[in-house]
């Protein structure tokens, strides 16, 4: 019996130790995250409004953004930017960019055709044109890791595929031709594993290219269109993005307009990742850290950072100006080494430090959690902020109350119609009238006429037509008020991550002081904008 107690008091100790050790390598892997900080690397960019980003997998220092009329390219991690291909004046527009690593080609998709480098962005050639239309337009390119000659590029109308480096194309069998194609990307296990998001799904190929199989349905948009309705749909509605982990070429991740899609399988089966902490569902683009495994996603509310093992996202805020994000790209220096995220939005590019500036020359200034939370005592709560948001946006829940509770009413009230006609005839006339007209020729076709009607719909007591636009108008004012209800809850935590940042470590360089300053400046005005100057007028005590 000691044998086998002393045993179960191992295996005990072994598991509470495994347990405290998975607890401590998450909590380090969210704590390597939480330190992460954007920097702003814009410099040098002419017009911030960015849509793309391709980093050189295996360096981090060489990385390529597009505008929408050019493509510009850094070989120092963003200290330095250089125009390399411009589109101004012509009417086209770039739309994607591939690299697969430094000194390889870079690619860039446009509205007339698929374009490539081979000498860092010097000089160009058009390898994929077409006649016009839908099928010149690319909106997406893969280049298969291990075959680089094997680039895939998905169109307003199909997709299409080479395997050497352009001199021929081939339409990808089994994905209909006039189907626009939003985004590919290849098996880094298997080259021959490629998989391509288009309108009406996801579709995998499993010979390279050639052949192709839907694997997971989205909705019917044909179906939509011909009845005006909203046909049931499947979890894969709006694929936006794919990326493929490149450490497990099977687990595969979906970013969607409703959400993230895991498979494990290649895509076999899929699961819907929980939304606890993502403010924004509607991911654009999605990227997968080669170091550990971590998906990023870019929405419309910043940048967000999955964990599977606590089944919620987080928030990557500190130093992002911007909440409208475009796309991700991930560079990095080695397989095990934590990699640069390259985000563009609408207001720049920006890239991941790790820690804080300064390092060992933060403070804390001596300050604990009371002083700290006494700190900001004065300033308006979250909950006032978002309701002075609701005010003055006029997005009140009460509001479709409101429009329903009228709506009733109208069914209780007759439809009254008056008429007055002049001209007329009664001699002839079928009318009935009442009066103190005397009845002769005299005043044929002279006699006027006064009409009164009142009638009920009583169907409208039940329903009426009035609630198909409430239902309509309530769809709208609740997708509005979410979406300024996301807006402002972001900015007001940033700019509270701030303020505490800059209350427990002051950045000693005056540059580093102002910048600070202007951006808390920044975050005021911009939560100013959507609460008629709520914020600003509270702190001035008004």
């Amino acid at each position: 019996m000691r044998g086998h107690g002393g045993s179960f008091t191992g295996i005990v100790c072994f598991l509470v130790c495994f347990a405290y050790g998975c607890l401590a390598v998450l909590s380090s892997a969210w704590a390597g995250i939480r330190a992460a900080v954007w920097e702003d690397v814009s410099g040098g960019i002419r017009g911030p409004d960015l849509l793309a980003v391709a980093a050189a997998p295996d360096s981090p220092e060489t990385v390529y953004i597009a505008s929408g009329n050019a493509v510009y390219m850094t070989a120092n991690g963003g200290e330095s930017w250089k125009e390399v291909l411009s589109f101004r004046g012509t009417g086209n527009t770039v739309n994607a960019l591939a690299v697969t690593g430094a000194g390889r080609p870079v690619y860039a998709g446009t509205g007339d055709g698929l374009y490539r480098s081979i000498d860092g962005g010097k000089s160009w050639e058009r390898i994929f044109t077409a006649t016009g239309g839908p099928e010149g337009r690319v909106f997406c390119i893969a280049v298969g890791p291990a075959a680089p000659s094997a680039i895939f590029i998905g169109t307003g109308s199909g997709l299409f595929r080479t395997d050497d480096g352009g001199a021929g194309w081939e339409n990808g069998r089994g994905i209909p031709s006039g189907t626009k194609v939003s985004s590919i990307a290849v098996s880094p296990d298997d080259h021959q594993t490629v998989y391509a998001a288009a309108a009406d799904g996801l579709y995998r190929s499993l010979n390279g290219g050639a052949d192709w199989k839907r694997i997971l349905a989205t909705y019917i948009q044909e179906e939509e269109a011909r009845t005006g309705d909203t046909a049931e749909e499947t979890d894969g509605r709006g694929i936006r993005s794919i990326a493929v982990d490149p450490a497990h070429g099977g687990r595969v991740y979906l970013g969607t307009s409703e959400g993230l899609l895991s498979s494990s399988d290649g895509g076999l089966t899929w699961e819907r990742a929980p939304g606890r902490g993502l403010i924004s569902r509607d991911i654009r683009d999605i990227a997968v850290d080669p170091s550990d495994g971590s998906v990023y996603a870019a929405t419309g509310g910043g940048v967000f950072v999955y964990s599977g093992a606590e089944k919620m996202w987080r928030g990557l805020y500190a130093g992002l100006i911007s909440s409208d994000v475009r796309s991700l790209s991930f560079a990095v220096s080695g397989r095990k080494t934590r990699g640069t995220l390259f985000a563009v939005t609408k207001r720049g590019v920006f890239k991941t430090t790790h820690g804080a500036k300064g390092g060992a020359e933060r403070m804390d200034n001596g300050l604990d959690d009371r002083e700290l939370s006494s700190a900001f005592a004065h300033e308006p709560t979250i909950a006032e902020i978002r309701e002075a948001a609701i005010e003055y946006a006029e997005v009140h829940p009460e509001k479709i109350d409101e429009w329903r509770k009228a709506a009733a009413r109208r069914g209780w009230l007759p439809d009254l119609r008056i008429a007055y006609r002049k001209n007329r005839g009664w001699q002839s006339s079928d009318y009935f009238y009442k009066g103190n007209m005397e009845d002769d020729d005299v005043t044929e076709d002279t006699d006027r006429e006064w009409t009164v009607s009142i009638t009920w719909e009583l169907g409208d007591l039940v329903w009426n037509s009035a609630q198909t636009s409430i239902d309509s108008r309530a769809r709208l004012m609740v997708q509005l008020r979410n979406d300024i209800l996301n807006e402002v809850t972001r900015l007001y935590f940033e700019r509270r991550r701030l303020q505490y940042e800059m209350l427990l470590s002051p950045p000693g360089d005056a540059r580093d002081r102002m910048e600070n300053e202007l951006r808390l400046q920044e975050l005021t005005a911009d939560i100013d904008a959507l609460t008629d100057s709520y914020l600003s007028k509270r702190l001035a005590g008004r």
